[in-house]
């Protein structure tokens, strides 16, 4: 054989430029299909994250039930304090669901709630990764059928697979229960609209990746003789204190110092930089992130040598600790694509609100 005989294998096409990101983790996978790669009980904690986030105003309470012994219900919402709730169930299978998917779930409902094991819920929500096949669609949309079908193949879809321990035949008693439910409380929940509202949740970026939302700028308040009471502030005026050898009380007894008081604007500014970057941890990411107070600390030990050397006034350590802080190369830390220079320096301040630093040395 030949060289002209080989078979030459196909070039792949270019895949376009490629970020950093993009070599060491591979191409992102959109949130949609990632509800179909994780295990299932991964799954009904994302829906819990979602009820938690997204429809908090909607419900008092959240809780996971899901296990072998749930008796149909995976994820409850509770709508009060009497324990009315919404069901939730969970379906993580690889395909849309179909009728034959949810009739045991159908009869679980129906016969514990007829034993008394749990009450009715208001309503009861199929929640699976592909959605609802156009049958199951169709069902859900006409509830009388719905139920009709269950009813009349009770025994082959359900006697049997309700119960490990018992066979649950379908009793006078049973069917007036059933007959007597409303069977409008069964819906389905779109797959894709769910992605879209737990975008909106602080649970998002964490678990599909894509960033955080865009942080605005804060815009300081005017200043407030309240604030003179912050220790950040008794801070910054005793250092000025010592810089001019005299002691400075007052905003307008700062006004005569056109360098500090420039200074004072600029270091209360980044104050309340660092404040909005604290807001925006608690607002974009999943509640009890401690991202800020690791940053914080972070920062804590970059400069704590520095303001702990001699300096010339409490001025001049104020003036190196914040300008190491502002030079500091950080890492592994959520918040560090969105924190500014500005944010470095009003974290030193927030360390000297806390007494942690201080630029007056005894």
């Amino acid at each position: 054989m030949t060289d002209e005989e080989l078979i030459q294998p196909e070039r792949p096409k270019s895949i376009g430029l490629l970020t950093n990101n993009d070599i060491l983790f591979g191409s992102p996978i959109p949130a949609i299909d990632k509800l179909k790669i994780v295990s299932p009980d991964e799954y009904e904690d994302i829906i819990r994250e979602w009820i938690a986030g997204y429809c908090e105003k909607k419900y008092v309470g959240v809780r996971k039930v899901g296990g072998a012994n749930d008796k149909g219900r995976d994820v409850i919402a509770f709508i009060n304090e009497i324990h009315d709730y919404d069901n939730y169930q969970c379906k993580h299978y690889d395909h849309p669901l179909a009728p034959s998917d949810i009739w045991k779930e159908l009869g679980k409902l129906c016969y514990y709630t007829f034993d008394g094991s749990y009450k009715l819920p208001r309503k009861y929500f199929f929640v699976a990764p592909l959605g609802v096949g156009p049958k199951l669609s169709d069902y859900l949309q006409k509830p009388s059928e719905l139920k009709t079908e269950l009813i009349k193949d009770w025994d082959s879809k359900c006697k049997t697979g309700i119960s490990d321990k018992v066979e649950v035949e379908l009793s006078a008693e049973l069917l007036a229960h059933i007959n007597s439910i409303d069977f409008s409380i069964f819906k389905f929940l779109d797959p894709q609209e769910f992605i879209e509202q737990h975008k909106q949740t602080n649970y998002y970026a964490a678990r599909f990746g894509g960033g955080l939302k865009r942080r605005e700028k804060p815009v300081p308040k005017a200043f407030n003789e309240a604030e003179m009471l912050l220790r950040y502030v008794e801070q910054l005026f005793e250092a000025y204190s010592d810089y001019l050898k005299s002691n400075v009380q007052t905003i307008s007894e700062l006004n005569s110092y056109t360098e500090l008081f420039e200074h004072f604007n600029r270091q209360r500014e980044c104050f309340y930089w660092a404040e909005a970057l604290n807001e925006f941890s608690r607002d974009s990411l999943p509640t009890g992130n401690t991202c800020f107070a690791e940053l914080k600390e972070e920062i804590f030990y970059g400069v704590v040598d520095v303001s702990n050397q001699e300096h010339s006034s409490g001025y001049e350590n104020v003036k190196k600790t914040t300008t190491t802080a502002g030079a500091l190369n950080l890492h592994s830390n959520a918040l560090l694509s969105y924190a500014q220079t500005q944010d470095k320096i009003g974290i030193c301040h927030h360390l000297a609100n806390e007494n942690k630093l201080k630029w007056v040395k005894p």
